[in-house]
Order: C-alpha cells, then structure tokens, then sequence
C-alpha cells in the first residue's frame, strides 16, 4: 500500500538533492568492499543497456560499398544462402545471450533498488528475496523491447527498401538523401520512445512492484494512473535526467582520460564512480516516495536486537512463586 509519509509537493529537483544526501550518508565513511559489492550489482544491471560495435568504420571505407548498394545487398544476401548454418546459429545464439542479458538486468535492477534503498551491501539476499518480481519484470520486459526491436527493424528495412529502389530508378543523392530524412526522423523518434519505455521500466514500474509487491503489469498500470495526475512532473523528471546525464557523462570521460583510460574497465568504472551511479538510482526512488511510494520505508532493515548476545535474552519461563501479590507496594 502506498505510504503517506510525505506530505510536500512532489519535486524532481528536491528529490535530486535527497538521493545526493541519502549518498553520502550510506557511502560515506567509504567501505572498499561495500563500494565493490555495489559496483559488482550496477555492472550486472547494465548488462543489455549499452551497445557497442567496431567494424562498421572499416567497411564504410571501402570505395565501392557505397556507391552500389544493390550489388551491396544482393553479395550478403548471397553470403547468407551459402552458409545458412552458420548465420542461423550465430543468430540463435546472439537471442539466447540477449535474453541471458536481459534477464540478469532484471535481477539485478531488484537487488541495486533493496542495496540503495535499504543502505545495505548485499547480492544474495536481495537476489532470492524479489526473484518473483523480477521474473514478472523481466516479461514485460521482454514485450515492451521486442515490440521496440522489431519496430526498429522494420523502419530500417524501410530504409533499405527506399534505397535500393531510388538507386533503381537512377535517383540523384541528393534526391535520395531528402528522401531518407523521414525515416531517419521516425526512427529517431523510436529510438527515443524505447529509452523512455525503458527509463519509465526502470525508474519506476519495478519500484512500485516493491512498495505495493504486484506483479510488472500491476505496476505499470499504476506508474500510468500517476502519469495521468502528474505529467508535467515525471516529463520534467526525464528531460532533467536527461539533463544531468549529458554533463556527468562529460566529468566521467574527462575523469577517466585523467586515470589514463583505467576507469574506463567496467568493474573498476562502476566501483570508481559508484556515487554518481548510487544516486542516480536513489533519485526516482525519492520521487516516488515524494508521491507517496515510499520503497525506503518498505525495505528498511529491522532495528537491532535490544541483546548483542541472543544467549542473553530472556527466554526462559519466569518464576512467579516468589513474589507477593498480596502486600501492597511501598508496605
């Protein structure tokens, strides 16, 4: 059930300043093994979200892949018939790794928002705790990116298709330039719609399926019943997110050319600047208890026992023979 322990209006950059001060608090005195621990479960929640790809500078170098796409396409496609074999397999096993990925960002998206939210350094724990979740999680998922995949996929078949047939028709290239500019627009603006969906996915839907502990479907309805009432607040969330990303991503490439490059392998990268990641993932979680879902209060650890020692507690039956109900205290 959501909670009511915020009674302020709802701000994206007050809850910016409360997921910075909530990092220095649960950061700071720094613990190397808490910080590698946090390091550890932020790279595994990245798996999946980044892309990355060489090769492609070295091809578009080449004189005559550009000037003859017809022929361009017509030797892969010749390519692909020849070893079917090993382009189904490749494919296959590219969609078992993707899934594979995806699937662990899952888990690991629950376990950094109970670490964050609960101030704790822990993996397992968290891991086995909301592995229900998660599994929703990773459905909805698995829909929502694989609409935005096959989406993309078309618009560039689209693309494809526009170009081999301008080239056909002895199309000018800056006639077939103009052309493609709507496409690029639209697929541009898929681009865009997807890492929304995935931001809204992450920020918020799996959040909420820990505060009121509903399945991924559940809580999407409920992230969207809130965007109804507040759009101009989570709009401007996601452009401040926007925002700040671009200049932090500026401080971290120059912070990593000061380290000569060693920032830039992925463990020492998320534990070298696991505040700026801690916070960042701490900001929607103190939006949404500005709201009114306050994960912190539903994943605080349980106050210390009143004993050090359990051996100390009273646990033994209490005599009551010895003491006198009869006389009055103070007699």
């Amino acid at each position: 059930m959501p909670s009511s322990s915020s009674r302020k209006t709802p701000s994206a950059i007050d809850a910016l300043g409360e997921a910075i001060s909530h990092m220095r608090e649960k950061l700071f005195p720094f613990s190397f093994v808490g910080w590698l621990t946090l390091g550890f479960v932020s790279l595994l929640e990245s798996c999946g979200s980044g892309s990355g790809g060489g090769g492609l500078q070295n091809r578009m170098g080449r004189p005559g892949s550009l000037e003859d796409p017809t022929r361009l396409a017509e030797s892969a496609f010749a390519w692909i018939a020849a070893h079917m074999i090993i382009f189904v397999s490749v494919l296959m096993a590219a969609m078992v790794l993707s899934l594979l990925f995806m699937w662990l960002r899952s888990r690991t998206i629950f376990v950094y928002i109970d670490d964050v939210a609960s101030g704790r350094f822990d993996l397992a724990r968290p891991w086995g705790e909301h592995g229900a979740h998660a599994d929703s999680f990773f459905i909805l998922s698995l829909i929502v990116q694989g609409a935005a995949f096959i989406l993309l996929v078309l618009i560039v078949g689209l693309g494809g298709f526009f170009v081999l047939w301008a080239r056909a028709s002895e199309w000018g290239a800056g006639a077939l330039l103009l052309g493609l500019l709507p496409i690029a627009f639209i697929f541009l603006l898929a681009i865009l719609v997807a890492a929304v969906l995935n931001m809204a996915l992450r920020d918020f839907v799996a959040p909420l399926q820990m505060t009121r502990n509903i399945g991924a479907r559940e809580a999407g309805n409920v992230f969207l019943s809130m965007f109804a009432r507040s759009p101009g607040l989570l709009i401007g969330y996601a452009l401040l997110k926007f925002a700040v990303s671009i200049g932090v991503g500026i401080m971290v490439a120059i912070a990593c050319v000061l380290t000569c490059c060693i920032g830039v392998l992925p463990l020492i990268h998320q534990t070298l600047f696991q505040p700026i990641y801690y916070a960042e993932r701490a900001w929607s979680l103190k939006l949404l208890a500005q709201m009114g879902e306050d994960v912190f209060s539903k994943l605080a650890p349980p106050p210390p026992s009143r004993y050090e020692d359990p051996s100390e507690a009273l646990t033994g039956p209490i005599d009551l023979s010895a003491i006198d109900f009869e006389t009055p205290p103070g007699s």
